[in-house]
């Protein structure tokens, strides 16, 4: 990822072997495994720190909406094939686990950034410190600004996009054998777009451009507990927030999450 010079996870995707990704316009990604490849590809459970990146409008995931802090990725796990059931559901084809690196190991300042003319302006800045021996945490905010895409008849695509985002993560080594993690995103940004209209007066379809909004929230607790070297428990609790806007219509939704796991 460091030497790849991506700026996005779905282009980080591209050096996966065997994964399908393509990009649609400007901010619409089409990514799968196994064929069946869309913008509205679903079938892939998708993963950041244990938060599962889910819309159930269409089974997938807004990949324009999911992003985190690339220099802070720990490691990307994909599981491609049949043994992905085993995850559990929406993982009929693969899975994507995006782990991120714990605040302990992001301490300092962080500061990136770049502009172009495809991608405008881009820019992230990261803290990382220390509250007590066994406390450390880590804070964050970037920036995206990218310029519409162009047609083969050389005009532009009203495609345009820009998002900000920031979050924070804080990690405590409560004792050798338990661990404490709390952390949490937000972001807000507008996305152009065009769609088909249906009308009746006058009849016809007629192409329409728009902006929408999208804008979320989540944020994540879990407890992990060692017993031996082969026995762990792990509970965690997350909360998720989504309102998107696409032209015809808007998504609003809440989603509640309590996952336990015991490994013996």
């Amino acid at each position: 990822l460091r030497r790849s010079g991506v700026n996005s996870l779905p282009e980080a995707f591209r050096m996966v072997p065997g994964m399908e990704v393509a990009q649609a316009n400007s901010h619409q990604w089409a990514i799968s495994v196994r064929g069946f490849n869309s913008v509205f590809a679903n079938k892939l459970l998708v993963l950041m720190d244990g938060r599962t990146l889910y819309t159930p409008a269409f089974s997938g995931v807004y990949w324009e909406e999911t992003d985190t802090v690339l220099e802070d990725v720990d490691r990307i796990e994909v599981i491609r094939g049949p043994g992905a059931p085993l995850w559990g559901a929406n993982a009929v084809n693969g899975v994507i686990n995006v782990v991120t690196k714990s605040a302990r190991e992001t301490q300092g300042v962080l500061i990136s950034g770049g502009g172009g003319l495809e991608e405008r302006g881009f820019g992230t800045v990261r803290y990382g410190g220390q509250l007590a021996t066994n406390v450390h945490y880590r804070v964050y905010g970037k920036y995206s600004n990218r310029d519409e895409f162009t047609r083969t008849d050389g005009h532009g695509a009203e495609d345009s996009w820009w998002k900000s985002q920031s979050g924070f993560r804080l990690d405590w080594d409560a004792s050798e054998a338990n661990r404490v993690t709390l952390q949490g995103d937000y972001y807000f940004g507008e996305f152009d777009g065009n769609v088909l209209r249906y009308s009746l007066s006058p009849v016809g379809v007629f192409p329409a451009q728009y902006r929408a909004k999208v804008e979320g929230a989540n944020l994540l607790s879990r407890w992990s507990h060692e017993f031996s070297d082969g026995s762990d428990f792990s509970a965690q609790v997350y909360y998720d927030r989504t309102d998107r806007g696409s032209g015809i219509n808007r998504e609003i939704r809440d989603t509640f999450d309590l996952d336990a796991q015991h490994r013996f």
